[in-house]
């Protein structure tokens, strides 16, 4: 009988094979059971990951309180107390804004209804050349909605910072202003393009100022003046012509980015609010004021239905 080959080695050369054979043994061992805990990890990691619930953004319906402005029995272009857009920031004064955005911010996000298209004529009594009889529609809606309604909340002393254009146009063609209405950053530049030969002086005056806050002369066809003292502070500025009285003009100088002008279906969206309890604001040249409170939660929208 052959004998192993190992029996063939002298005894020290055989037992210390048999040493290195028990630790490659043992090298195994240690590393099958560390490869088995990182397996064993990994699993867990991967059912933790499959219990967590998906994010979800909690949609709140808000019952609002709707009211008409205590001013509004005195004209639809007053705001109601306390919810003038120069005095819709925060601090004392109600003039204070920090751009400084919130962790976790809420969404406001909305429908102001009840509105129906009405057509107003205009019939021009001099300047008959330029100033042909025309109709306007100061509701604008679509689908019930209420369009060229302003929209703003009130108490918000921070968030992000207001990216609306710091140069827009307003325009004067057929003896009328277009657009109507339209939202405008503080500070921005007006740019007023006359296309109608004919004297126009037009004056620029917020609510609640009893001077203008600028006058601008117009005589040509194709006359651009710009003017920055409209925008000068936030306010919701009439623009009219006192040598033609139906022509007229809203300019929304925002205080901060919670402001809007909605559109013929009536909808509104506030991005970035802080989390907090405001009231919110809505004005519309013929249908008046309303207001409601409401509350923001952060990483929640909050759903509001405001109806005329």
């Amino acid at each position: 009988m052959r004998r192993p080959a190992s029996r063939l080695l002298p005894p020290a050369a055989r037992r210390a094979k048999t040493r290195a054979g028990r630790r490659a043994q043992e090298t195994g061992r240690r590393r099958r059971s560390i490869t088995g805990s990182i397996t064993g990890l990994f699993l867990l990691l991967a059912i933790g990951c499959a219990e967590q619930p998906e994010a979800r953004t909690r949609i709140a319906e808000v019952e609002a309180t709707i009211g008409t402005g205590p001013n509004a029995a005195s004209g639809p272009s007053d705001v109601p107390r306390g919810g003038s857009l120069a005095r819709a920031a925060g601090g004392p004064a109600g003039t204070d804004y920090r751009v400084q955005a919130a962790p976790t911010p809420g969404v406001v996000l909305g429908t102001i209804s009840g509105g129906s298209p009405k057509d107003t004529s205009i019939t021009p009594t001099h300047d008959l050349a330029v100033c042909r009889p025309f109709s306007e529609t100061l509701v604008l809606s679509r689908e019930g909605g209420v369009g060229d309604a302003v929209v703003w909340l009130s108490g918000v002393d921070s968030g992000p910072r207001d990216d609306a254009p710091r140069r827009v146009r307003l325009t004067l063609d057929g003896c009328r202003l277009s657009p109507r209405v339209q939202r405008i950053a503080a500070g921005s530049t007006v740019l007023v393009n006359s296309r109608d030969a004919m004297m126009s002086r037009l004056q620029f005056t917020a609510n609640g100022e009893a001077a203008p806050r600028a006058t601008l002369l117009l005589s040509d066809a194709g006359q651009v003046v710009p003017t920055a003292q409209a925008s000068a502070a936030p306010g919701l500025v009439r623009v009219s012509d006192d040598m033609h009285p139906w022509v007229r003009a809203w300019l929304v100088v925002a205080p901060h980015p919670f402001v809007a002008v909605t559109a013929a279906d009536g909808n509104f969206r506030f991005d970035g609010v802080p989390p907090g309890r405001y009231t919110l604001h809505v004005w519309h040249e013929r249908l008046g004021t309303r207001d409601a409170r409401v509350r923001v939660d952060g990483g929640v929208q909050t759903r509001l239905q405001l109806a005329y």
